[in-house]
């Protein structure tokens, strides 16, 4: 096929046809810039080259081009290639077609800090312990291929708990994911039943993996509520909670509460699936038992799945997780993964087994734990930021829900990305407004600059208010 600026031209023509080759020519050309093939401004075959590829003579290529010149379709220059016209809109008859677009997209701005909870952090791939495990995951054969998770890593995945979080598991009852979001959709393959309660406000990327389900939403604004856990008890069958860092403020559920709500399940036969976000947060203090251990050392007949991930201290870049079950859930689960198969590569299971029994994250936490006492550092020395509510792990600027649109585009124009706190909320009954900070996400230098655009522009915002 004849090639236009390295575009293939599927250009075809019909010797048996009674349609006159220049014609016919001139009809493929309108189709290849219709359907957006041959974009506005770009250089067509000169008559040579195109004669040579069809098979026709110069002379019917040039009276097409002609042609297509008088109809507007090309345009020719002095000492420059035939072209089409730049004056065209881009893909004339794709209004109803799905196309790639005419320009390439934008590359993400550079220095973009992302303050966004979940995202940001410094990026493991840069990371010499992470990369050595890498490089030394590609010269180990990672062995027979076990779709629950390569042994090696399930193992280092309990031994991570035990020495983190003084958590007896065994390597059997861990099944490997591609992260929270993946956990939640296997627990449903598995054939997890009824209507699944959620918490209000709570993450939306945990409800997005839930669109296709029933959600009844419980209020957890004054952390968790009994009388709403006694009106949702008949509506669902599982409950999905984040007990170690409860949206927007990043607050820890007490043992008290765990106690409480593990006994609440097994009296009203539901599933706790408990998502274990933000381990960063989790080890700043002392540590809070999982309702999984919490329920295995109390003898408790509440039935938990824990929902472990390593995004959050990972980034999104490396996509991994892990399911803890025991009993008749957890063979379920382990079923489903086998007729699914891996969740990841076994190559980069076996590089996260490395990484964790080297240490290596373990530093990183460490790491996470500095920079998290650093920017509390910097919140107290930037001061006073108008609608900031500051109670756990993550800064909340309340406004009402222009002020909070405002206020995040103005931030995006500065290369500063932020999550809306009204995301958090299930239906429009007192939903709060304003953006949600995760300050540890980047080093003080980074986060004093922002956060002094952020008091700028709140500043500006309230005077406005008061106007």
């Amino acid at each position: 096929m004849p090639r236009a600026a390295g575009v293939t031209l599927p250009i075809t023509l019909d010797r048996e046809s009674a349609l006159p080759l220049p014609d016919q020519l001139v009809a493929e050309f309108r189709r290849l810039i219709s359907t957006g093939v041959l974009h506005p401004d770009e250089p067509v075959p000169s008559s040579r080259r195109l004669s040579a590829h069809l098979g026709v003579s110069r002379g019917t290529v040039e009276t097409a081009y002609a042609q297509l010149g008088v109809e507007g379709y090309l345009v020719s220059r002095e000492r420059s290639a035939t072209r089409v016209n730049p004056s065209l809109p881009p893909a004339l008859g794709l209004s109803h077609r799905s196309s790639l677009p005419p320009t390439p997209p934008r590359r993400p701005p550079r220095n973009v800090v992302d303050l966004r909870p979940g995202f940001g952090g410094d990026d493991p791939l840069r990371e010499p312990a992470f990369r050595r495990a890498w490089r030394d995951s590609l010269d180990t054969d990672p062995g027979p291929l076990d779709p629950l998770g390569q042994p090696i890593a399930r193992w280092a995945i309990a031994e991570q708990l035990r020495l983190l979080r003084s958590t007896l598991v065994a390597p059997d009852d861990i099944i490997l994911t591609s992260g929270s979001r993946d956990g939640l959709r296997l627990l449903f393959t598995a054939g997890l039943d009824g209507a699944i309660g959620v918490e209000n406000p709570g993450f939306s990327g945990l409800r997005m993996a839930m669109t296709d389900r029933t959600l009844v939403p419980f209020d957890v604004s004054s952390g968790l509520d009994d009388a709403e856990l006694d009106r949702i008890g008949p509506l669902v069958g599982a409950v999905v909670v984040t007990p170690n860092h409860q949206y927007p403020h990043g607050t820890t559920l007490p043992v008290d509460r765990r106690v409480r709500l593990l006994r609440w399940a097994a009296a009203n036969d539901v599933l706790v699936i408990e998502d274990d976000y933000d381990s960063e947060a989790r080890y700043r203090r002392t540590v809070v038992p999982t309702l999984y251990d919490l329920a295995v050392s109390l003898g408790s007949d509440a039935e938990v799945v824990h929902v472990g991930t390593f995004s959050t201290l990972l980034t999104a870049k490396v996509s991994t997780g892990y399911l803890i079950a025991h009993g008749s859930i957890g063979e379920r689960l382990a079923r489903t993964r086998t007729a699914l198969g891996p969740a990841f590569s076994p190559v980069m299971q076996t590089a996260l087994a490395s990484y964790l029994s080297s240490g290596g994250l373990r530093r990183r936490i460490s790491r996470g734990r500095r920079r998290l006492r650093a920017a509390e550092a910097v919140v107290a020395e930037v001061g006073s930021i108008h609608g900031l509510v500051h109670e756990g792990r993550t800064l909340v600027i309340e406004s009402d829900a222009a002020g909070a649109k405002r206020l995040r585009s103005e931030l995006a124009g500065h290369g500063i990305l932020v999550s809306s706190l009204a995301a958090g909320w299930s239906g429009d009954s007192d939903v709060r407004h304003g953006i949600v900070l995760a300050h540890s996400n980047v080093e003080a230098p980074v986060l004093r600059r922002a956060l002094r655009i952020v008091q700028r522009l709140t500043a500006a915002g309230k005077s406005v208010e008061e106007r």
